[in-house]
Parts: structure tokens; sequence; C-alpha cells
């Protein structure tokens, strides 16, 4: 039975040790986050600047910052995954409205006065059984867990 114990305590062990390892950091600069993302993803991922009308309605409702993750599939094109957004809280709370969806998403943290918010697709972007859709619902799962996330410096 000790024996057993301690092969469960040793894989146990083991696992953790891989999942904590097999992540890479996606930096959200200048906000203050990070975004923890599967190693083989995040070299998919870059970060690019909002544009269009959109940014004018979104400097005026208060986001000090908004960025899109944009994940390049395995054909080299390039597809928007999800929206960032980085604003103090009154203005989050001001903007939401319980008869229509979140304007800025869905809050997965606040502190110290702001509150970051992710909006990624409504939809599946590939095939879920190609590696591209499979990437995207790995993706998929991270982005609403609070715990992806983590406030740098």
């Amino acid at each position: 039975m000790k024996k057993l114990f301690k092969l469960s305590i040793l894989s146990l062990a083991f696992l953790l040790t891989a999942c904590i390892f097999n992540t890479a950091k996606l930096s959200f600069d200048p906000i203050p986050y990070e975004m923890k993302v599967p190693k083989e993803i995040a070299g998919k991922l870059t970060l690019e600047p909002m544009t269009g009308d959109w940014v004018k309605q979104i400097a005026q409702a208060g986001v000090t910052a908004a960025f899109m993750i944009v994940y390049q599939a395995e054909d080299e094109t390039k597809h928007g995954f999800a929206g960032i957004y980085y604003m103090p809280e009154d203005k989050f709370d001001a903007a939401a409205n319980p008869n229509e969806p979140p304007m800025f998403g869905t809050e997965v943290s606040r502190k110290d006065g702001y509150v970051l918010a992710v909006q990624g697709p409504q939809d599946s972007i590939f095939e879920p059984f190609t590696p591209d859709g499979k990437n995207i619902t790995t993706l998929y799962d991270e982005l609403y867990k609070k715990s992806s996330y983590v406030k740098s410096s």
C-alpha cells in the first residue's frame, strides 16, 4: 500500500511539473498582464492593435489599452482569435448592460482599480479535428480561466 501511495505521489508530481513547464507567457505589454499558453501554441500567437471605428468607440468608453490576439494557422494565414481590454473598473462596470452581450467581453481579473477582460470567438474558426482546430480549442479553454492570467510588474 505504501508503494502504491509513493507511486501515486511521484506520478502526480511529474504531471504537475509537466503542466507547469509546458507553458509560455504571452505578454500584453503595456497592459501589466501575461497569459499562460501552451508552449507548442505560443509561437503561433501575436498581439496586434485594434483598428477601425472600434478604436474610437473603445477610447470614448474609457478603455486604456486594447489588443487582438492573432493566431497563425498551419497554412500561414492569420486569424483574429480574441480581444483583450484593459480599463478602469468604473468604466467596465458602466458599460455593462444586462440586456446585451458584454461590450468588452468577460472579466478575467480585477486589481488595483482596473479590469482585464477578454472576448473570444463565438464559433469555431477551424474544423475541430484539424491541428489548428485542436489548438484553437485549447486556447479557448484557457481564454476564460482566471488562472491563465498573471499580473506582471
